[in-house]
């Protein structure tokens, strides 16, 4: 018990610690901002006026959001090789604890982004949402997912040198099924009924996804986090 409240301390810690960097710096959330809202800024010339079809902006939601997290996430590890305390984060936190706390601080930067460009986007689209519970579950629960894959792929490319390059090279791969049910799932969620929609099949999908990353990354970061 005792070993489970040293590790939650370390991990809110390391949270606590790169958001207040963030603040004031604001490095990452500028550039994750940026993106979604110029992003959306061009939909809505794009569209002049007009409402987009659920199925066509429903896909343009995720690539949005997609690309937003993959534009900033990579700054919780990159910021700690380019600073040069990694090593000192190495003997002062447990592998899992540095992986817990970042993946805390990234899925709150990523839900504090959504809840900025999520109706933002509706707004430029009209998109209606006829239940929005369930449109909020989808949302948060593929954000969860999406910052736990973006996670790990941190982890990996900060030891290499073309970080820019290989995080979307090969943070696509990873997430192309979360995006793949994340759509699914929304297109359900914005369908006026409730026969096409599921809470074990949609929400429980991604949320099973995220689980699975989770689990996964637990095992392979502090090789990772480790490595010279």
């Amino acid at each position: 018990m005792q070993a489970v409240q040293h590790w939650g301390r370390q991990a809110l810690a390391i949270c606590a610690k790169d958001m207040r960097i963030e603040f004031r710096e604001r490095t990452a959330v500028s550039a994750v901002l940026l993106f979604a809202v110029t992003s959306l800024v061009v939909v809505g010339f794009a569209l002049s006026g007009e409402a987009l079809e659920p199925d066509v902006a429903v896909p343009l939601l995720w690539v949005v959001l997609f690309f937003a997290a993959f534009s900033g996430l990579a700054h919780v590890f990159t910021e700690e090789e380019e600073g040069a305390t990694a090593m000192a984060l190495q003997m002062a936190a447990d592998a899992g604890a540095v992986y817990g706390g970042k993946l805390l601080y990234n899925a709150c930067l990523l839900g504090a982004v959504a809840c900025v460009a999520v109706p933002l986007f509706l707004a430029v689209t009209g998109m209606p949402v006829p239940q929005v519970g369930r449109f909020v579950a989808v949302i948060s629960s593929g954000c969860a997912a999406l910052a736990a894959a973006a996670t790990i792929t941190a982890a990996i490319i900060a030891k290499a040198r073309a970080r820019g390059a290989l995080f979307g090279a090969l943070g696509f791969p990873v997430v192309l099924p979360l995006l793949i049910m994340a759509v699914v799932a929304t297109r359900h969620a914005l369908a006026p009924g409730a026969a096409e929609w599921s809470w074990s099949r949609d929400v429980g999908g991604l949320l099973s996804y995220g689980v699975m990353m989770v689990s996964a990354s637990a095992l392979v970061f502090p090789v990772v986090w480790e490595a010279a």
